[in-house]
C-alpha cells in the first residue's frame, strides 16, 4: 500500500488495454483484454516485481506504463501527473521511464556502435557531447570503455545487456522498466545482472518495475511482488511476506514449478505443474479468471468474481479460498 499522505512516484490506476482482433478467416471482430484493471504504486528507490506466465499481460503493462501504448481506460500518472497529459507536460513526463527488453542484441541498433546506441537517450535530450558520460556509464555497469567502439554482435549476451541497460540509465530516469531482461541469458548470467542491478540501485536510486516469469529472480530483486493471471492482478504483497506465504493458488502453483536447490527434496515434491491452458483473453472465464485451473475451485468461484482484498500485513490476494491455498503450501513443505 502506498504511505499515507506521500504521493508515490508512480501510480497506475485502474489500467485497461483492449485490442479489437479479427482471426483468420472470421467476420467477426473481438475484443482482447490483454490488461484489465490493474492498479499498483512504486515509490522512489523501490523494485516492484511482476509475475505470472505468458499471455498474462505483463509485458502490455510494461508498455503501458512507459508510455509506448496508450490506456483504453485508466491513468499513468508519475509525481502525480498524468504522463498523457497534452502538450509538453506529457512528453516530459514520458521521458522520465527507460526501458530494459528481453533481447539485448534485438533492442541495439546493429549499424551503429554500442557507444552511439548507449548515447541515444542523451542526445534525443539535446545533449551533443556523450563521449564522457557514455564512458562512465559503461564503467559503472562493469565493461570497459573501450568496448563503446564496438558494434552489438561483437559483445556476448551479457555485454550486450549491460549496455542495454547502461543506454537505459544515462539520461538518469525515474523508473528503469524490465520486461524479461534477464530471460535470455544463462543462469550465471542471470545472478550477475540482478547483482548488478542492485549495485546499481543503491548507488543511483533508481526505482524499477521489474517483470519477468521467473518467481525466484522476481524475489530475489523485488522489495514488493505483484501476480498477473489473465490480465488481473490476483495477489500483491511484499516480497519478504509473499516469499513465506503466498495465498493464492495460482502463486503457489508458480512457487511449487522453482526448482529447490536439493535434489532430494525437489524428487520428493512431486509433479507440481499447472494443469491446462491459460484460457483465451477474448473469451475469459466467468467469476475467477483462474477456476478453470484452480485445485480448490468450487460452484461459488465460476459464479462470483473474487474481489482483491486484504488478507492481513498489507497482503492483497483476489480468492475466496485463500487460506486454504496458504494452507496447502504449508503441508507440501511440511512433507519435504
Amino acid at each position: 500500500m502506498a504511505s499515507e499522505g506521500k504521493t508515490p512516484l508512480l501510480q497506475v490506476e485502474n489500467l485497461k488495454k483492449q485490442f479489437h482482433v479479427r482471426s483468420r478467416g472470421a467476420r467477426d471482430i473481438r475484443l482482447l483484454r490483454a490488461v484489465d484493471g490493474v492498479s499498483l504504486h512504486l515509490e522512489a528507490g523501490e523494485t516492484l516485481g511482476i509475475v505470472g506466465e505468458s499471455g498474462c499481460g505483463k509485458s502490455t503493462l510494461a508498455r503501458l506504463t512507459v508510455g509506448l501504448l496508450q490506456p483504453s481506460e485508466g491513468r499513468v500518472l508519475i509525481d502525480g501527473g498524468d504522463i498523457w497529459e497534452p502538450g509538453a507536460a506529457g512528453r516530459e513526463r514520458r521521458r522520465k521511464f527507460q526501458m530494459v527488453f528481453q533481447n539485448p542484441s534485438g533492442s541495439m541498433n546493429p549499424r551503429r556502435t554500442v557507444g552511439a546506441s548507449v548515447a541515444e537517450p542523451l542526445q534525443a535530450k539535446g545533449v551533443r557531447n556523450t563521449a564522457e558520460a557514455v564512458e562512465r556509464m559503461l564503467t559503472l555497469v562493469g565493461l570497459d570503455p573501450a568496448l563503446a567502439t564496438r558494434k552489438p554482435h561483437q559483445l556476448s549476451g551479457g555485454q550486450q545487456q549491460r549496455a542495454s541497460i547502461a543506454r537505459a540509465l544515462i539520461a538518469d530516469p525515474a523508473i528503469v522498466v524490465h520486461d524479461e531482461s534477464i530471460a535470455s541469458l544463462d543462469i550465471s548470467l542471470q545472478a550477475q545482472i540482478l547483482n548488478l542491478l542492485l549495485d546499481l540501485q543503491e548507488d543511483l536510486g533508481t526505482s524499477y518495475l521489474f517483470i519477468s516469469h521467473d518467481l525466484a529472480a522476481v524475489q530475489a530483486i523485488s522489495h514488493r511482488v505483484i501476480v498477473m493471471y489473465l490480465g488481473e492482478v490476483v495477489e500483491a504483497s511484499a516480497a519478504e511476506e509473499f516469499s513465506g506465504r503466498p495465498l493464492h493458488p495460482y502463486s503457489v502453483a508458480l512457487r511449487n514449478a522453482t526448482l529447490l536447490p536439493d535434489p532430494a527434496h525437489e524428487r520428493a515434491r512431486g509433479d507440481t505443474a499447472l494443469r491446462g491452458d491459460v484460457p483465451s483473453p477474448m473469451n475469459p472465464p466467468s467469476g475467477c479468471r483462474f477456476h478453470t485451473r484452480c485445485p480448490l475451485a468450487t460452484d461459488l468461484c465460476a459464479q462470483q468474481k473474487p474481489l482483491l482484498r486484504d488478507a492481513g500485513r498489507g497482503h492483497l490476494v483476489a480468492c475466496h479460498y485463500a487460506e486454504a491455498g496458504a494452507g496447502e503450501v504449508a503441508t507440501q513443505e511440511g512433507a519435504l
